[in-house]
């Protein structure tokens, strides 16, 4: 479903697009990542404190681990624009009905406002539980702001949005794809992918679930569902809910997520204004994590070709040189990494770089898994990471697919004390197009978590043996080329 938006939007415009992605400067490789950050140095107010990486980080991840996380922050200090921020307390959902409860909750909890953002909304049964509590919170004098994307709102009409706005809830839409609201349809390849929920300034969430029925039940059979709610939408084949990941925060990161709404609110009102401080309550530490948010702002690739200021090629070169902050942050660990690197990927479609760095630890005895879907909303894009699949075993990487129903999860656990959790895809779309949010979560409590996770869906995944696979049918070829060859516009 999520996908199947992404993929009109994509057509509506491929042959442009693609023309864009293919004639301009390829996406940097780990030695520019790197050289770039060296030229460029940390960021003003980025920069951590001497005193505090040398203790208590190092305390966070252990002695043995300190060398490779000093490293891997560093280069993301410059790249990421963002600090690395400790004392947090970091709480990982593992999919639908225990994301969805937590959130829930601390809505219910909320005295002073309500920050959503989000991609997928659908006046389904979950959206209208999201619905009904957005308003009575807004009813009791919450100040309750949403950002719905125009493409993947379309789900929530008209009718669900006056029922909201009528009780208090401000809304701002990015990007219509309503000519009535905005004649540039062109810019609907952009789209607002991120996931994020800040409650009182206290508590923040993001990941990759959306606010649909595809999520109020859990992947396995003997799972959880979301009370209250009784199935699935027609947006999934399984009877089961999407597998997906979120994560809550508790600390002083959540002023992070707190400013980047804010200046996402202020841009989509058209003026931005200084925040009142009571949006930003002192925050004690909550626990022993660090946390980085990493974000992207997509590229309106259409929009500079049709009304270019200093010229399209420049914009776009920008772009994918300065701005593709995930997808730098990604490279450095696995370039960086010693030991392990174990992605669960819902769309694999990445770059000749991206695929490079896994050979490269691959091949210098980091053990590389990935988990890919073995169903997916987006059959093309199956078929397109699948092209990859002869190369990656090559290389002597371990691939699997999930079996139980559509895995949607964007997550990586590296070294054990690495991990990252948000709504970035490893395609093109969300390294240039999307506008994305990823938490990069530090620490070895959380690392281990997550490494059990990644563990725990290996039992319902399915291994690629590599001789198996070399014998594939010619019609399966067939497909993962002609996958191959449109990946940048799916």
């Amino acid at each position: 479903m999520e996908r199947a938006n992404h993929s009109a939007a994509g057509r509506c415009s491929a042959a442009i697009v693609g023309a864009l992605l293919l004639s301009s400067c390829a996406l940097p490789g780990p030695k520019e990542i790197e050289a770039r950050a060296l030229q460029a140095g940390p960021a003003a107010g980025a920069s951590e404190r001497p005193a505090i990486r040398s203790a208590q980080l190092r305390a966070a991840v252990g002695d043995g681990d300190y060398a490779f996380i000093e490293e891997v922050s560093r280069i993301e200090s410059a790249v990421a624009r963002r600090p690395l921020i400790g004392g947090n307390r970091v709480r990982l959902l593992k999919d639908g009905p225990e994301t969805h409860r937590a959130q829930l909750e601390a809505i219910a909890r909320a005295r002073h406002h309500i920050h959503l953002d989000v991609y997928l909304l659908t006046d389904d049964e979950l959206g209208q539980r999201y619905a009904e509590l957005l308003t009575r919170k807004a009813r009791a004098g919450v100040k309750v702001r949403l950002i719905v994307d125009g493409l993947g709102g379309m789900g929530a009409g008209e009718a669900y949005r006056r029922r909201l706005q009528e009780a208090g809830v401000e809304i701002r839409e990015f990007h219509s794809v309503s000519p009535l609201k905005d004649p540039r349809v062109w810019r609907m390849t952009r789209r607002n992918h991120r996931k994020i929920l800040v409650v009182d300034g206290r508590s923040a969430f993001t990941g990759g679930i959306n606010i649909t029925d595809d999520y109020s039940g859990s992947p396995s059979a003997s799972g959880s569902r979301l009370s209250g709610s009784s199935g699935g939408s027609s947006g999934s084949r399984s009877a089961h809910g999407w597998r997906d990941t979120q994560v809550g925060i508790e600390g002083p990161a959540v002023a992070e997520f707190q400013r980047l709404f804010l200046y996402w609110w202020g841009e989509l009102g058209g003026q931005q204004q200084d925040p009142p401080k009571s949006l930003f309550p002192g925050i004690e530490r909550s626990g022993d994590q660090y946390v980085r948010v990493v974000v992207d702002q997509g590229e309106d690739l259409l929009d500079n070709l049709l009304a270019p200021a200093d010229g399209a090629w420049k914009s776009l070169s920008g772009k994918q040189q300065d701005e593709a902050r995930i997808y730098a942050s990604y490279l450095t660990a696995i370039g960086k990494a010693r030991q392990r690197v174990w992605i669960t990927q819902a769309y694999f479609a990445p770059n000749e770089a991206f695929v490079a760095a896994l050979e490269d630890a691959a091949r210098r005895g980091v053990d590389v898994r990935l988990l890919m879907p073995g169903e997916s909303d987006v059959t093309l894009l199956m078929h397109a990471a699948r092209s990859h699949y002869q190369r990656l075993l090559d290389a002597g990487i371990r691939l699997y697919e999930y079996q139980d129903t559509v895995l949607h999860a964007k997550t990586a656990v590296i070294d054990g004390v690495w991990s990252t959790v948000g709504s970035a895809n490893l395609d093109y779309r969300s390294f240039i197009l999307n506008d994305e949010a990823n938490a990069i979560i530090i620490g070895r409590d959380f690392g281990r978590q997550m490494e059990g996770m990644f563990e725990q869906d290996l039992k319902s995944a399915k291994a690629i043996d590599p001789q198996a696979w070399s014998e594939r049918p010619w019609t399966q070829r067939v497909k993962e080329r002609g996958a191959a060859a449109i990946k940048w516009a799916l």
